[in-house]
């Protein structure tokens, strides 16, 4: 079993992005109507057409977002495109303007509006260097644009003040956004790494066993040699002896040399360290063993079997709801293997799997086809789970 689990998961993360980004969502309705407000009570002012093109790209990438972390998978491609085209307008804002507003230094563009939610968007979407540089820049020409007689004529320390707001509001709401990941991803590493000793020790039970039951079969074949030599009367009879006293002295040799931890893996052993993780995961689940026969499996199916099984029940543990029960099935046949993980919890569509559902994907799905087996998944909104794995020798 060389390969060992990496950790993949990303479910707080995912959750706790798509919170925020509903939260975003949900500022930006608010935001756009403040803008349109005072957009429309500043449209006598503007070049009507491209004002209105502005402000309707801008609104585009808003609905584009809204809809993505709403309805769809959080895509961050919409939070870039949106910071981006936030940052863009302040330059655009020359084209909007036909007529001076007046220079009382109270008239403020739409634009300061209508940029709120690009902050946000820059700091959740982009690389730290790149928000860093996105606040400097973005807030500094914005400031500048609003002391010239386009932008409203506003004195230097207004704009200074202004500029401080802005930063350092915007920029409270994103340490606190980029916090909740930074917990989040430290819950996901904590996950994978509980997820990831369960398997070890998984692996490591279902050696032992292997390992003592070769012990079984090297003592057994010592002593069956042992009574053949006692009891032994004839010329032929010691001859047999020998041959198995020969052969016990063979397995002496090699019992400690050959066994590695690729080694093959009996069924029931490996069930049984299924098993035993299983419960570690989940304690209160029901399990259900059928070995019709035995067969051993090597390592790299043993291990995958394993990490998709426990991955499963892990998933069933972080979805299916506090109240939802689980079982898990593991029956042999004749050289097939098959092990269903199943719960009544609130179930999902499996054709629309989030972003954040990586453990189906990689650690189930994957590992399973890799090794040649099969992975199905049913499953419904309000009906439950089932993870049915399925693997048969070539």
């Amino acid at each position: 079993m060389e390969e060992q689990l990496k950790p993949i998961s990303t479910l707080a993360t995912a959750r706790v992005d798509r919170l925020i980004g509903r939260a975003l969502s949900a500022g930006s309705v608010l935001f756009a109507l403040e803008g349109f407000a005072n957009f429309y009570a500043q449209l006598p002012l503007q070049n009507k057409p491209i004002a209105w093109v502005v402000i309707s790209i801008l609104w585009a990438t808003t609905i584009a977002y809204v809809i993505t972390f709403w309805f769809g998978s959080a895509n961050y491609l919409y939070l870039r495109i949106h910071a981006l085209y936030a940052a863009v307008i302040p330059f655009l804002w020359i084209f909007c303007m036909r007529v001076n507003p007046d220079a009382t230094g109270h008239f403020y563009p739409w634009l300061w509006w209508a940029m709120s939610t690009g902050w946000l968007a820059a700091a959740l979407s982009f690389k730290l260097r790149w928000v860093v540089l996105y606040y400097l820049v973005v807030n500094f020409y914005t400031q500048y644009l609003f002391t010239t007689r386009l932008g409203g004529s506003h004195s230097i320390g207004t704009a200074i003040l202004d500029g401080l707001y802005t930063l350092l509001t915007n920029s409270s709401v994103a340490v606190i956004a980029l916090m909740l990941r930074y917990a989040a991803t430290r819950s996901d590493r904590a996950n994978s790494e509980r997820i990831e000793t369960a398997i070890l020790e998984a692996q490591v039970e279902a050696q032992a066993k292997e390992r003592a039951r070769l012990d079984a079969l090297v003592h057994d074949s010592v002593l069956t040699a042992l009574i053949s030599a006692g009891n032994a009367s004839s010329e032929e009879e010691s001859k047999a002896a020998a041959d198995l006293a020969n052969e016990a002295i063979a397995k002496l040799q090699t019992a400690g040399t050959t066994y590695e931890p690729t080694a093959s893996i009996l069924c029931s052993s490996l069930f049984d360290s299924i098993i035993s993780a299983a419960q570690r995961l989940d304690p209160a689940i029901e399990i259900k063993k059928t070995c019709l026969t035995s067969f051993t499996v090597n390592g790299e199916v043993a291990t995958a079997l394993t990490e998709a099984t426990l991955q499963a029940i892990q998933n069933s543990n972080l979805h299916a709801g506090k109240k939802a029960k689980r079982e898990l099935h593991l029956k042999s046949t004749e050289g097939n293997l098959k092990i269903v993980v199943k719960d009544d919890g609130v179930g999902f569509r499996p054709n629309r799997i989030p972003r954040g559902r990586l453990g189906i994907k990689l650690s189930i799905n994957r590992r399973i086809e890799a090794i040649g087996g099969k992975a199905h998944i049913v499953s419904a909104p309000r009906q439950g789970a089932t993870v049915v794995l399925e693997w048969s020798q070539a």
